[in-house]
């Protein structure tokens, strides 16, 4: 007889599919139906954002993974986190920039939902396309059932929930939006020190390997952000709410489905995590490089 108790394993994809719930939920807290909307009366900036983030990102990472030779779990985890959606702290980075907020809260939202559909889609073709990834899939025998699935629970259903909460309970809504969005992410992290923990060996031995390949990664995904704006001739606070919008994925996302469909494969947890640690890191750099150009640019023409 197969015993009901849920493995380790499963008990930690479980509490981070609530925790990166919650994120979703806090961030759904933060979003007016005039967000969704300025997406519909305003669709160039997003549009350039979202093409980058759906298409132009994940097809660049396949070119690197076909022009690359590296571990088929390592190419594989660089396609999921080049098929997530934005991730939360994208906004608040956003802030720190100086770019313009409202169109970064449009483009998580939007992003988010259609995650739920482009996701399994864009990782699925992608990988399909690269031999050894393809072969890895197969061999793993994912559940794109259970990815959807997923999705709709750590996705669609917070965001629902964050913005009935908005509309009908204000005042729990602001109480819940300031406790949900620190604590939630100080989780996440100590789930991002766990997975390096867990994988110490692996991770000590390849680090120089894997940081290298994130970093470029992570700056790959700023540029193709930042040329997209500027091929659809934003200004300069959106262009900068976009660059940092594609910049900043949901790694987070990306971790939680390994753990479910991978089984915690190490190779592929290392690459999400150092994923979700640097992104942050390069974020604050690209907010502190704009703020420094701005400060500069100002004093330049002050002088003039």
């Amino acid at each position: 007889m197969e015993s009901a108790i849920a493995s380790p394993q499963d008990m930690q994809m479980l509490i981070l599919s609530f925790i990166l719930a919650t994120m979703i939920f806090g961030l759904a807290l933060d979003i007016k139906p005039s967000d969704f909307l300025h997406v519909v009366k305003e669709p160039k900036a997003p549009a350039a954002g979202l093409i980058a983030q759906f298409l132009l990102l994940p097809a660049t990472t396949y070119l690197i993974t076909m022009v690359v030779d590296l571990n088929p779990a390592i190419e594989l985890s660089m396609l999921l986190v080049a098929s997530c959606p934005g991730g939360a702290m994208s906004n608040f980075i956003t802030l720190l920039a100086r770019g313009n907020v409202a169109l970064s809260l449009s483009m998580t939202a939007v992003s988010s939902l259609l995650a739920i559909v482009l996701m399994p889609l864009n990782f699925g073709f992608w990988a399909s396309l690269n031999p050894d990834t393809a072969a890895f899939l197969q061999a793993v025998e994912v559940d794109a059932n259970g990815i959807f699935q997923m999705l709709i629970f750590v996705l669609a259903i917070p965001l629902l929930l964050g913005q009935i909460v908005r509309h009908f309970v204000p005042v729990l809504a602001a109480f819940a939006h300031k406790m949900l969005k620190p604590t939630s992410f100080l989780i996440l992290m100590g789930f991002v020190v766990v997975a390096v923990v867990q994988n110490f060996n692996a991770f000590m031995i390849n680090f120089n390997v894997m940081f290298t390949i994130v970093l470029l990664h992570n700056a790959t995904a700023f540029l193709l952000g930042f040329i997209a704006a500027r091929i659809g001739k934003l200004d300069g606070p959106d262009t900068r709410a976009v660059s940092i919008e594609v910049g900043i994925q949901n790694s987070s996302l990306a971790i939680t489905l390994i753990y479910s469909q991978f089984s915690g494969n190490a190779d592929m947890l290392l690459i999400a995590a150092l994923w979700g640690t640097w992104h942050l890191v390069a974020g604050f750099i690209v907010a502190g490089a704009s703020q420094f150009c701005m400060k500069n640019g100002k004093h330049a023409s002050s002088e003039e």
